[in-house]
């Protein structure tokens, strides 16, 4: 099972990767994390300690081969197995978590390496490996752009009740479908009440957007995030934190 979370900047995303990672983890299944993000911040929220360095992957993994037409195409020059042992960072429950890159100093240039990297690194893993993936994708649309979650079986979008970030979710679908990925789901995050939710099924009926689950806000969250600590350890009967782990729940009972 190989999951993407999308959204826009500041929607949750990285709250839900971490806590499903973790929910998936907590029934015993193999792992593997994936931080897409170029201000990458999974580390934490899957527990990983704030002083513990997660050094990213090298952004030299990709070569040029050439084809028996003679054209050239990008390879990786290691098997997803031998990234994971060689650039693999273990994290609790067993997770093994893999940082593709970030943006370190200004006029640092383009991130298009790692991202390809990134592209080639997920299509190889759902071809080859069987653990499930939990993808932390740059926010916005931009990487569906780069086609890097072109293999997933499922895409959650990550919304808030509010317009701008609703509409970035029905742009994400209408993508999605165009590079064929076969479950697009909203996951409703930091609903306070009745009003929220109810503008989030509106917007959601209105434009063909399946709702995986609803969220609330969840103090426990903010808590854990100023402390240092994943959402699952903080509080792990929270109500957000609960609200991840059934849709982990769900996930599981659609793939296996």
């Amino acid at each position: 099972m190989k999951i993407a979370v999308s959204g826009k900047g500041g929607s949750g995303k990285t709250t839900v990767s971490g806590t499903l990672a973790r929910a998936f983890a907590a029934d015993g299944y193999d792992v593997l994390a994936i931080d897409d993000d170029e201000n990458p911040n999974l580390a934490l929220t899957l527990g990983i300690p704030r002083e513990r360095e997660v050094a990213p992957i090298p952004g030299d993994l990709l070569e040029r081969v050439q084809t028996p037409d003679g054209e050239t195409e990008l390879e990786l020059a290691k098997t997803p197995g031998e990234i994971i042992d060689d650039y693999g960072v273990e994290a609790p429950d067993g997770i093994q978590l893999l940082k593709m890159g970030e943006v370190e100093h200004a006029g640092s240039g383009c991130m298009c390496r790692a991202h390809s990297t990134a592209r080639e690194v997920l299509s190889e893993v759902v071809e080859d490996r069987d653990e499930v993936t939990v993808m932390d994708m740059v926010a916005g649309v931009e990487h569906l752009g780069r086609g890097t979650a072109k293999d997933v079986d499922t895409l959650l979008v990550v919304v808030e009740p509010y317009y701008k970030s609703l509409e970035t979710g029905q742009r994400t679908r209408d993508l999605a479908d165009e590079l064929d990925i076969p479950d697009v789901r909203v996951v409703a995050n930091k609903v306070r009440d009745d009003h929220d939710r109810e503008a989030i099924e509106e917007f959601c009926a209105e434009n063909g957007l399946e709702i995986a689950t609803v969220v609330p806000y969840d103090d426990a969250i903010r808590r854990a995030d100023q402390e240092g600590a994943a959402p699952i350890d903080q509080d792990p009967d929270a109500p957000g934190a609960s609200a991840i782990r059934e849709l982990a729940d769900d996930l599981l009972e659609t793939y296996t």
